[in-house]
């Protein structure tokens, strides 16, 4: 499934170079037999992590990993969603290892379009990295991973190189997608797809603001709440940024100030 890719003005876009169109018709050509998840499974790709609302789940082939120099017609990173109730490849991204936050050379892309994780792959990394929450990872020592996403396979409103892709909560319940992206939108739409966006949200929550345990209890029924409350108010894009809005004016209820400072990061 393709999306008819619109250009969002209000964020800065990652900017492709002149040699991207090439670097992207490589890695078209070298994934295209791994869009069949088995073929994946074969070629040494294992999934990883949780499913993001922006991205999908991670598919890792740690030996490509260990590259210094990347292939692009072989990521080391193979992103899968659900899509019209089965698993298709939406993206692919590259990761190398790197021993400072300096944004690798080794493809022909802008510095802007890399971030960083620590250098694990375990869940609660990958969930504050995705959500921007890296500063802990720029200041450790040791390894981290640099990592570079490319949306080869659905086609991203804010860019082919962008991190997140918005377009994929649109996807997964095979609705249009609107001519100007709203991010808070696109959130609250992947909360009421599924139980998945509810438990990602939660395990969000949970890694970044460190509540207490009766905290995130009553933080599980903020989120039910308003996911059945988008639910309902899809597709429409003004009822769902309010709705999104409206959970986190109820989140900062419910916490200590210093658990709310932490989540203002994420919101």
């Amino acid at each position: 499934m393709r999306l008819i890719a619109v250009m969002v003005l209000a964020l800065p876009l990652v900017q492709a170079s002149a040699q991207t169109p090439e670097f992207i018709a490589r890695a078209r050509a070298g994934t295209a037999a791994l869009r069949d998840p088995e073929a994946a499974r074969a070629a040494g790709y294992r999934p990883v992590g949780p499913d993001f609302p922006g991205m999908g789940q991670h598919w890792i082939h740690t030996a490509l990993i260990l590259r210094s120099t990347p292939d692009p017609a072989q990521p080391p990173v193979l992103e899968y969603a659900e899509l019209n109730g089965k698993l298709t490849l939406v993206g692919v991204a590259y990761a190398v290892l790197v021993n400072s936050d300096s944004a690798p050379a080794s493809l022909p892309v802008p510095a802007s379009a890399w971030h960083f994780h620590s250098g694990t792959v375990e869940e609660e990394s990958f969930l504050r990295a995705h959500a921007g929450v890296s500063h802990e990872m720029h200041t450790a020592t040791g390894p981290r991973l640099a990592v570079m996403h490319a949306w080869i396979w659905l086609d991203n409103p804010d860019g082919i190189l962008a991190t997140d892709n918005w377009a994929l909560p649109y996807a997964r319940l095979g609705l249009d997608v609107p001519s100007a992206i709203s991010h808070a939108a696109a959130r609250a739409l992947a909360l009421a797809a599924g139980d998945g966006g509810r438990r990602y949200l939660e395990a969000l929550i949970h890694a970044v603001g460190q509540p207490s345990d009766q905290e995130m209890a009553a933080l599980r029924g903020v989120v039910a709440r308003h996911q059945a409350t988008a639910r309902n108010e899809a597709p429409s894009v003004t009822k769902l940024e309010a709705c999104w809005n409206a959970l986190w004016d109820d989140v900062k209820t419910v916490v200590q100030p210093e658990v709310w400072e932490r989540l203002e990061a994420v919101r």
